[in-house]
Order: structure tokens, then sequence, then C-alpha cells
């Protein structure tokens, strides 16, 4: 084993891999599936990396929680400053534009449906599921709630698990 070695995944049930077993398995000793989760959560700076750049419109795969609430902050943290820009430029009234902020929306409107797409398929559940936020108030609350938890720990009809790295 090489030193400092970590592997992408960790298998419950499962010593420290040794070298020549595959560490990303799902399949225990007796053949029985296992969980098994990334081992570690993606960064902010990779999160949106790995959206914005290697996957803007990718609705295919899976993302993980932390691939998903990473880039959720850096879009809530771009858009507070250019709203308080487009309200020194163009007013604070309701009727005033806020053409800055809006041109920031339209940009990370399809990464955003993408991502949230992938982190529904993570959980095993279809894209479609987005649209429940439609239904007031009862629909917000269960789209939360299927946004915040825990992916499937083994490979779906949508993918493998996520590894939280670039790719």
């Amino acid at each position: 084993m090489q030193p400092g070695y970590q592997p992408d995944t960790v298998v419950i049930g499962e010593s420290t891999p040794q070298m020549g077993q595959a560490t990303t398995s799902p399949f225990g000793a007796t053949g029985a599936i296992m969980a098994a989760r990334p081992m570690q959560m993606m960064g902010f700076f990779d999160a949106v990396k790995n959206i914005l750049i290697n996957n803007y419109a990718g609705f295919e795969g899976r993302a993980s929680r932390s691939e998903y609430w990473w880039f959720f902050l850096f879009t809530l943290m771009i858009s507070v400053p250019l709203t308080m820009i487009d309200g020194a430029l163009f007013g604070w009234e309701y009727e005033d534009p806020t053409w800055i902020t809006w041109i920031f929306q339209l940009a990370v409107f399809l990464p955003t449906l993408a991502v949230g797409v992938r982190r529904l398929h993570d959980s095993g559940k279809s894209g479609w599921y987005l649209f429940v936020s439609l239904i007031p108030c009862v629909g917000i609350i269960l789209l939360l709630i299927w946004l915040c938890e825990d992916g499937e720990a083994i490979p779906n009809a949508y993918g493998l698990v996520p590894t939280n790295q670039l790719h």
C-alpha cells in the first residue's frame, strides 16, 4: 500500500482496503450489498468549478449533498451583493430594475436546475420531482427534505455513487 493512500469510498463492514481489493465495490465478502459513500465532501471551489465548467447543463448522473449545497451557497453569496449593486445603481423601490441580478440568475439557471436534478438522482428519485416545488407550501417542504436526505450508497439507475472529486 502506498503511504498516505486514501480510497475514494468507504465500504461499511469492511476493514481498511488492502492492495488488490476493489475499494469502490458495494459488495462485501459475503456478496451482500454494503453501503458505500464518498469519504470526503466536495469543497466549495471544486463544487462551483465542477458545476459551472465541467457539468454546466449535465442532467445525467448524480450529485452529492456537498456539491449541491456548496453551489447553492455560491449563488446566494453572489446574488446578495449584486442585488445591493442594483439598488445603488437603479434605486431601491420595488418597481426599479435589477438588471445585473437578473443577468446572473439567467446565467446560473440551467446549472442550478441540472444540479438539482442530479441531486434528486442521488436519492433514487426522478428529476421531475423538482416540479413538486410548484405546489404551494407542501411542495417546497417536500423538495427541501429530498434535497437534504442522504443519497443511495450503491449505484442506482442514474449512475455510480458520486466520488466528490473533479471529473
